[in-house]
């Protein structure tokens, strides 16, 4: 039994030694409860773009060159059904006010043939004559930072590493969105015919509601 003691004693402070060479307990720091980051959502940015549309003298028709310029324009800078644009025309001259406004109604109606409407028209000084402009702007996605998907991630001071949960879904809605402008601002109604809309409940209130087909599939 003597002879046991120094072993076991050995043994203890062999055990001791190791301990000290290797990582001491890890310490629950502000870093492990820290709060998690904020929340990320789909961001757009609109860079302003415009389309110099031009009329001949004394006429208030859009050329067809011009009709494809418009749909050129509107296709490149995702704005469609329900999007909005502003008109510019420069001062009207002494009896021009008549020919300049109907060039505005053209441009308008061609607009809702695509189901654009026009926000605001506004005349400026330095405007082109048998110019109208079309004011509008380019949306396109930003994709936020999201570590370890699309940026490094970087660790935090107990070498853990800093994600940001939902980065990445709103990343992927991003690069899926068909219409960026939709991530900066929701779209307006577009131009609708609203006494069709109404007919249905006119006849629900009259009673003369339409029956449905039959769909008997027994013969």
């Amino acid at each position: 039994m003597k002879h046991l003691r120094p072993a076991l004693l050995l043994t203890a402070l062999a055990a001791l030694l190791a301990g000290c060479d290797s990582e001491p307990d890890r310490v629950i720091t502000y870093a492990t409860w820290k709060q998690f980051p904020p929340m990320v959502y789909p961001q757009a940015t609109a860079t302003p773009v415009r389309l110099d549309l031009h009329f001949s003298p004394g006429s208030d028709a859009l050329s067809q060159d011009d009709e494809v310029a418009l749909s050129n324009f509107l296709a490149q800078n995702h704005i469609g059904n329900g999007g909005a644009l502003d008109i510019s025309v420069p001062l009207p001259q002494p009896g021009e006010t008549r020919l300049v406004t109907s060039r505005i109604n053209a441009v308008e109606k061609t607009l809702a043939r695509r189901g654009v409407v026009v926000s605001s028209v506004f005349a400026s000084p330095d405007g082109v004559p048998e110019t109208l402009s079309i004011l509008g702007h380019n949306a396109a996605v930003q994709l936020p930072p999201c570590p370890g998907y699309n940026v490094p991630t970087q660790l935090d001071s107990e070498k853990q590493g800093v994600v940001n949960f939902g980065c990445s879904n709103a990343a992927n809605l991003d690069l899926m969105v068909a219409n960026p402008s939709d991530v900066a601002q929701g779209r307006s109604l577009p131009p609708a015919d609203a006494e069709a809309s109404t007919l249905g409940i006119e006849r629900y209130r009259q009673g003369k509601v339409i029956p449905p087909v039959s769909m008997d599939t027994s013969q």
